[in-house]
């Protein structure tokens, strides 16, 4: 699915709701009443997307935080997700449900600045921040959180405007100037090129989701300014009683997703059924042709040409004329193509040597246990489960092997695992399992199957299903 075609998809849903909504309870703020569908509709789809795969969420967030320089946030990434992925659904379903407009509103135009202050950073990265944008985005944050609790309606009214002036400000000197940064933009610096809005359902570019972000954010700043025109489409009893099974649910549901089981829905390119070889494969080639960008030295024009423009048939690049002088070259997308889904999943053996398609393309049944780092994984999973796993295959003569982004001879030794430990880069291990370690069952380099460390197969369990039916 595109971008496109979900908002498609999220404003009808939010022009059934509101037209239900006036034939059965006669609210004619039609408007008003689809803004509050739209985005109560859309904040429960994102935060579902995400929440099927918190740990996805988080690895992100460590983009974001590095991309920041404050990476001291990483080990508190994944409560901090979980407590926003709670917060999307739960604020999503008491828009919809009309839970006190009030604090509900002024809750969503707060995710919704945070979420644009760190969309409009990673489209606009390239940049460093300096004091001023720390500066600014706080006294945002702080003006919508005090417009949040006040109860006089002029001053609440002021303060959310104030709060919602100063991003937009933020946002013009982000974009025309460099005040907030400390050297000019440079799209080849973008350290996070997906924000990850919808987790791995879709990605997005990342004009994309500061565009959408911008259009959410005066969305939710409208209903900010008119809560007390956002009317309950439920009974009390009904929008109490679900807005707090959400807020609870949302919470054990993230849960599940990583600490007790792999992802309920997988949207990764190594989810079941999936072909990793085909997955490693780019289906086809983009295209670019080379710009180059000259200075007229007379008028001091600046102007684009394509490569046939400036270089001879030998393709070395001669000047323009006398009166022009060369000052950048940088590429232009003519097709992006369609890329491989798996671009960084490299394994290498003890001694170095790349294995990866001869474990990819074997035509048997083999087991990959996963293990992206050795010092925090669960060490019983290998002692209790996975190495008498290993030892009844090699007695049937499955393949099973083990990939670390560690040296894993130290632990080998410890652990008694006696079978093979192979080396990959960790970002694709942890892509693969969101356990630590996991299990995946591949044959042919598809992936038949993967297990949570808290439940892992015996062998006669594997037997049963896989082995005795090839």
């Amino acid at each position: 699915m595109t971008v496109s075609k979900l908002f498609i998809l999220i404003g009808s849903i939010a022009l059934v709701l509101t037209v239900l909504r006036y034939l059965f309870q006669g609210y004619k703020k039609v408007i008003l009443s689809y803004l509050q569908n739209f985005v109560g509709t859309l904040f429960i789809f994102s935060g579902f997307v995400k929440a099927v795969d918190p740990m996805g969420t988080s690895i992100k967030m460590h983009e974001y935080f590095e991309a920041m320089h404050i990476e001291f946030f990483n080990p508190i990434s994944t409560p901090l997700t979980v407590a926003m992925l709670v917060a999307e659904l739960t604020l999503g379903v008491a828009l919809l449900a009309g839970y006190k407009p009030k604090i509900t509103t002024s809750l969503l135009l707060l995710l919704n600045v945070f979420f644009l202050l760190l969309t409009g950073y990673t489209y606009l990265s390239g940049y460093e921040p300096n004091n001023a944008f720390f500066f600014v985005s706080i006294t945002a944050f702080a003006l919508i959180c005090f417009g949040a609790i006040i109860e006089h309606g002029r001053a609440r009214l002021w303060t959310l405007v104030a709060g919602f002036l100063i991003v937009v400000v933020t946002l013009f000197l982000m974009r025309y100037t460099t005040r907030l940064f400390t050297h000019p933009f440079d799209i080849t610096k973008m350290k996070v090129t997906d924000c990850g809005c919808f987790g791995d359902f879709i990605k997005l570019k990342p004009w994309e989701t500061f565009y959408k972000d911008v259009v959410l954010t005066i969305m939710a700043f409208i209903l900010a300014i008119r809560y007390r025109y956002v009317k309950p489409s439920v009974n009390a009893i009904t929008r109490d009683s679900l807005t707090y099974i959400v807020l609870v649910g949302s919470f054990f549901f993230c849960l599940y997703n990583f600490v007790w089981n792999e992802p309920v829905i997988d949207f990764r390119p190594y989810a079941i059924g999936s072909d990793l070889n085909l997955n490693r494969t780019v289906l086809r080639p983009e295209k670019k042709d080379m710009i180059f960008v000259y200075k007229n030295k007379k008028s001091g024009d600046v102007q684009d040409f394509k490569m046939s423009e400036v270089c001879d048939a030998n393709c070395v690049v001669v000047k323009h004329s006398d009166d022009w002088e060369f000052v950048v070259r940088r590429d232009s997308i003519i097709d992006e193509g369609i890329p491989a889904r798996i671009t960084n999943l490299f394994i290498h053996d003890a001694d170095g040597n790349e294995v990866t398609d001869s474990l990819l393309n074997d035509p048997n049944y083999t087991l990959m246990v996963v293990a992206p780092h050795l010092d925090d994984t669960h060490v019983a999973a290998f002692t209790d489960k996975l190495n008498p796993l290993a030892m009844a295959c090699d007695k049937a003569h499955i393949k099973f092997y083990a990939v670390s982004a560690d040296e894993a001879e130290n632990f080998r030794h410890k652990n008694q695992t006696a079978y093979p430990f192979y080396m990959a880069d960790e970002t694709p291990l942890k892509t693969m399992m969101r356990s630590n370690p996991g299990l995946m069952l591949l044959k042919n380099g598809i992936v038949i199957n993967k297990w949570h460390y808290k439940h892992l197969p015996t062998f006669e369990q594997l037997n049963e299903m896989y082995f005795s039916k090839k």
